[in-house]
């Protein structure tokens, strides 16, 4: 059997290769001090920045924005403060999942019609949703004036947020290099469809050449069963280790689960619509991780009714957005 690129790419996608590379399947977050757990800090510490979690994909239809969402419910129902951006400018749909109409989006804050405060509006469960501005290619590509008026108050967001969550659009865009390139990290999104798969290495290896590898991870989203989902991290990342000498680190494995389509149809966060459901307590254990909390027998109801927040904050970090408007200045 051949071991050129193209060769191991359709065993991927197949499963054709029986051999199982140890490649580090098993951590659950970053190491090292740039990616600390979350909740890790105590009393004493500056007020955390917010913590910055990019999520991108291959391609659509694998429940990317869906899990950003109800990770932000989750996130939000223990009692952090969570900003979810809907950074999808193409076709900006995370308003329509919570079943919110808002006044304002991204694009009135481009064109000074509104401050970056007055666009965010309470989402389901108490998180701050971002909308996107549909139809606005990329705040890379805006000029001069739309662009400074976005960089005078993006820095602001962050007293805001213990949690930043970006909903990035499917595949690599000029909008998701510069997002990738100072998020705290990078979250792959697939599902075990061959096509899923195979896009979500090709975004995988544009990252890794662009240098984001240390940041990225992979969630396996509509599994059949916890096996397959390990099965198809272990394929992507065998040959993300073979051929871009990196390693990819397994973020969650999701189950596929109707309930979830339910929920859509009738525009309420699954988290919410149906507390006992498997995916809610698959989206909840991921969440319960990010904290730093223990996830077995973690199957409670989900509760719309947040703690107290600020207990356990993490240390305190150069603010995403701060680093996202010294990224855009360059070159004005």
């Amino acid at each position: 059997m051949g071991t050129d690129q193209a060769t191991r790419l359709r065993e991927l996608a197949a499963g054709m290769d029986g051999r199982e590379d140890h490649v580090d399947h098993g951590a659950r977050r970053p190491r090292g001090d740039a990616t600390p757990a979350f909740g890790s800090g105590g009393a004493g510490e500056v007020r955390t920045l917010a913590h910055a979690t990019a999520f991108v994909s291959g391609k659509g239809g694998v429940g990317k924005s869906n899990l950003a969402l109800n990770l932000a419910i989750a996130l939000s129902c223990r009692g952090r403060r969570v900003v979810l951006f809907d950074a999808d400018l193409g076709m900006a749909n995370l308003d329509v999942l919570c079943g919110l109409a808002p006044h304002a989006t991204l694009e009135d804050v481009i064109r000074g019609r509104a401050r970056m405060h007055d666009v965010l509006v309470t989402g389901p469960g108490g998180f701050q949703l971002l909308p996107g501005a549909s139809g606005v290619a990329a705040m890379a590509n805006l000029d001069g004036l739309s662009r400074r008026r976005i960089l005078s108050q993006l820095s602001l967001l962050d007293d805001v947020a213990d949690h930043l969550l970006i909903d990035m659009g499917a595949g690599i865009s000029s909008s998701v290099i510069p997002i990738a390139a100072v998020a705290d990290r990078v979250v792959v999104v697939t599902t075990p469809e061959p096509t899923a798969m195979t896009d979500a290495y090709g975004v995988i290896k544009t990252l890794v050449n662009r240098g984001f590898g240390s940041r990225l991870e992979l969630v396996v989203n509509m599994a059949q069963s916890n096996e397959e989902g390990l099965s198809v991290h272990r394929r992507i990342a065998r040959v993300v280790h073979e051929f871009l000498g990196a390693t990819l680190r397994l973020a969650a494995v999701l189950p596929h689960d109707q309930l979830l389509s339910h929920a859509v149809r009738v525009r309420k966060p699954v988290l919410l619509a149906y507390p006992h459901a498997p995916i809610t307590r698959g989206i909840d254990q991921y969440a319960r991780t990010l904290l730093g909390l223990p996830v077995a027998g973690s199957d409670e109801a989900i509760s719309a009714a947040p703690v107290p927040a600020g207990a356990g904050e993490p240390p305190s970090r150069s603010g995403f957005f701060k680093r996202l408007s010294r990224l855009l200045k360059q070159g004005d």
